[in-house]
């Protein structure tokens, strides 16, 4: 199965975002991986909502570029 280039594009922006957040945390001392994975799960959570939005062009793959 074939993901399309926009949905993968998406889902490594979501990946690095959530690294992001959980290593930042690990450097900071933090060990505990409820606390990592509920800070990843919540630096996801804005650009998922902003691509929910259907006023929000964005993600939109059929915008003129």
């Amino acid at each position: 199965m074939k993901i399309p280039a926009n949905i993968q594009s998406a889902l490594l922006s979501y990946a690095r975002v959530f690294m992001a957040a959980a290593l930042t945390l690990y450097l900071a001392g933090e060990r505990d991986l409820s606390a990592m994975w509920a800070a990843g799960v919540a630096s996801v959570l804005p650009p998922l909502v902003r691509w929910l939005n259907p006023n929000d062009h964005a993600f939109d793959d059929t915008k003129d570029m």
